[in-house]
């Protein structure tokens, strides 16, 4: 992994960031009823999305690299042209069945009938996305990741405008709609109908900046400088089958880490039957998932160039210097996501507060039982990534697959004997990510050969994540009275954290040869040096 996919996936991370703020957004103009209803609809189209073209840009994009590195020109030009015919059509194809099946979908499977219109709406975006995968694929073909890193921060901005902008238009006249007919929810249905329209519209033009982009940026060698008897191999089944190959795996990994989502809400709708489960879910994305998805994300992109290094080291054969980096990175992840769940467990009233207002009760809950999710969710991804750049795409897929079944069965069981309702959602999330970073904890060790020392990367940083939260609900039990939750939270943050990260100085958790290996080492190890640590 170079700087240029670093940088990308990154990018890639800012700009799901972008769409978690656009869903708390959402809440706020549409209630937690339209958070609900776009949810449905926005699951559906993931999974159309990525059965159509997950994947895609990466698989064409390394599949041209190499034709062209062997001077290959006709052969990729004519696998470029292939390709396109084929994502065109099977675009096309997804596209029509969304909007053939969309009722069905949302008033059969997912019982919401709300999501049905919305899902209409957001269906040719199947098809768009299709040739904006292709697009991206071309630019990364010729080398270029920074098309791929703009275009995800874009679309993100782009939704987030324009699906503000539709929403208060098109609510506007739900509202309208809702005091004839006395139904409020249709309100929120029109208003998850402005997001729709915003996510389509934003769509269109990442196609047109994409276009523009690799139209501006092509190399202009193909057919010029070639022998003419030069044999032409990429014919369409050739090219079909061999990105069929290359995305299956990738495509397959995504398909199940969706899976919760649907599957999850689908379980919550057939165990209650009640018309507030749509309104119990929007409070769980848009407040509960909302807030675990940046921490982790904001984590996620300071392991991004760890995993980086750690390959760059195993490619040279340097396995020594690959183990110790591969630890400093879990090392580092442990500390930062540890204090932000005994943070948020902590804080969770606070939270709550600021987060969802008009549901603190039940966010507060959420937050209480499930913040340990943030630390579950990094370290998966930091191990799936590992194994994924070391070539261990089944193990992956393996390992996937089976935190999804117990995430089933779990969700499954607290619903019907549990009693717990859209906690049982959170319960079991946490049963799921438990084990699926134990497996791919356990098979990123085996395969680096790494033994690991859980006191120091383990034992010390949650010892003082748990004092630093304790420390932090005494100090807004003082403070709750005199400020508002949100300056409560912050200034707690503020201490908490400049304690917490003393305190791990002050145990010399860190050692210097690991500041070396992690992003923000050379700052923990200025003031290291400042405390006379180090």
């Amino acid at each position: 992994m170079n700087q240029a996919e670093i940088k990308r996936r990154q990018a890639q991370a800012v700009a799901e960031i972008i769409a978690l703020v656009t869903l708390a957004v959402t809440a706020r103009l549409t209630g937690y009823n339209g958070v609900a209803y776009v949810a449905v609809a926005l699951e559906v189209f993931g999974f159309f999305h990525t059965l159509v073209s997950g994947g895609v840009s990466d698989g064409l994009g390394r599949m041209l690299r190499i034709r062209n590195s062997k001077g290959q020109y006709r052969n990729a030009d004519l696998m470029r042209r292939n390709v396109t015919v084929f994502q065109l059509v099977l675009g096309a194809v997804g596209t029509l069945a969304v909007m053939a099946a969309a009722g069905d979908i949302a008033e059969q499977l997912f019982r919401v009938q709300y999501s049905s219109f919305i899902l209409l709406i957001i269906g040719p975006v199947v098809f768009l996305r299709s040739v904006s995968e292709v697009l991206v694929g071309f630019c990364k073909g010729e080398g270029a990741e920074l098309p791929a890193a703009a275009a995800g921060i874009l679309r993100q901005l782009l939704i987030l405008v324009f699906g503000m902008l539709f929403c208060k238009l098109l609510g506007g006249y739900g509202n309208k709609v809702s005091h004839l007919l006395v139904q409020e929810n249709f309100a929120s249905m029109y208003g998850g109908v402005g997001v729709a329209v915003g996510v389509t519209l934003a769509e269109v033009l990442v196609v047109v900046f994409l276009l523009l982009i690799y139209r501006g940026s092509r190399r202009r060698t193909v057919n010029k400088g070639l022998p003419d008897g030069m044999r032409i191999t990429a014919s369409f089944a050739d090219s079909v089958r061999t990105l069929c190959v290359n995305r299956s795996i990738p495509m397959g990994i995504r398909l199940l880490v969706l899976f919760f989502l649907p599957v999850g809400l689908i379980l919550f709708q057939g165990s209650t039957g009640d018309e507030d489960a749509a309104f119990l879910y929007g409070v769980y994305l848009a407040g509960y998932g909302m807030v675990c998805g940046i921490c982790a994300l904001l984590v996620t992109m300071t392991t991004i160039p760890v995993c980086g290094r750690t390959m760059a080291f195993l490619r040279r054969e340097e396995h020594r210097f690959a183990r110790t980096v591969f630890q400093s990175g879990v090392h580092i992840s442990i500390a930062h996501t540890a204090f932000a769940a005994a943070f948020l467990t902590a804080m969770a009233k606070q939270a709550a507060e600021v987060f969802c207002p008009g549901q603190e009760e039940l966010a507060a809950k959420m937050f209480r039982g499930g913040s340990f999710l943030i630390v579950l969710v990094v370290l998966s991804w930091y191990f799936g990534r590992t194994l994924m750049l070391a070539g261990k795409k089944i193990l992956v897929l393996g390992a996937v697959s089976f935190a999804d079944v117990i995430f089933l069965l779990a969700a499954a069981v607290l619903l019907k004997v549990g009693k717990a309702g859209i906690l049982s959602l959170v319960y079991a999330g946490i049963m799921g990510g438990g084990v699926l970073c134990i497996v791919l904890g356990m098979l990123a060790y085996r395969q680096l050969r790494v033994r690991a020392d859980w006191l120091q990367i383990l034992v010390v940083p949650a010892a003082a994540a748990c004092v630093s939260g304790f420390l932090g609900m005494l100090l807004a039990k003082v403070l709750s009275p005199h400020m508002s939750g949100f300056v409560t939270l912050l200034v707690c943050f503020v201490i908490t954290a400049a304690l917490y990260w003393a305190g791990l100085l002050l145990l010399r958790n860190f050692r210097e040869q690991e500041l070396e290996s992690i992003p923000g080492g050379r700052l923990i190890n200025a003031v290291g040096q400042l405390m006379r640590v180090f």
